[in-house]
């Protein structure tokens, strides 16, 4: 099965303000060669870049993960995600929708949204969990960006919800992952996990061996 057809297992999120960049491409490098082929997807995040910069990083992360049967996933920006020909697009609280989005990026490329209520109301919901293939939920296990933790109860209640509304859409565990807990977000019912210090760790075998996706 190729990156593209396959779920990743985790979601390795880029995050510059914490290393150099060099030192996390050298980290993300390491974990996709050390992760079963098509069981990572590296995501290029990266808002505070310019985009010339953060199309030279993509590059850099196409080219890792393309090396070792992974995915490339880019945050937001829509042009750069067609010009990198990346696996997927993840949207954030602020991004356009994943219907509009659709309409740019074809009904083969993945979409990915940020998701943060629970229960599953409000809003255009309906219509965009339909559009979606997959939700990151956060924050479940620390708090963050000003959220308190969500729990993994209601990351279980929050399954039920989404198979009940759209059975094809993954959901994704984010918020103080790492690798004691990143099984308890599998057993909730996450089909995986999104991670940005456990997955830029030099000790990231750890998250790997929890998720059992070692090579």
């Amino acid at each position: 099965m190729s990156a593209a057809a396959a779920w990743p297992r985790l979601i390795a999120i880029t995050d510059a303000s914490l290393l150099p960049i060099e030192t996390m491409l050298d980290r993300l490098t390491k974990l996709a060669a050390a992760a079963r082929p098509g069981s990572v997807a590296l995501l290029l995040r990266e808002h505070a870049l310019g985009a010339r910069e953060r199309l030279r990083l993509g590059h850099a992360l196409r080219t890792v993960a393309r090396a070792h049967g992974q995915a490339l996933w880019v945050a937001d920006r829509l042009d750069l995600a067609l010009l990198l020909e990346a696996d997927a697009v993840h949207l954030g609280e602020g991004s356009v929708t994943a219907t509009d989005a659709r309409k740019l990026l074809g009904p083969h490329r993945r979409i990915s949204r940020a998701w943060h209520a629970v229960p599953l109301d409000g809003g255009d919901a309906a219509t965009e969990l339909q559009a979606v293939d997959a939700l990151l939920v956060s924050p479940v296990l620390a708090p963050r960006k000003g959220r308190p933790a969500l729990g993994l109860e209601p990351l279980g209640m929050l399954g039920e919800q989404l198979r009940a509304r759209n059975l094809a859409c993954q959901m994704y565990a984010l918020g103080g992952i790492s690798g004691e807990n990143a099984a308890s977000c599998l057993q909730a019912g996450a089909a995986g996990v999104a991670a940005i210090g456990a997955a830029l760790s030099p000790d990231a075998e750890l998250l790997l061996g929890a998720l059992r996706i070692s090579r």
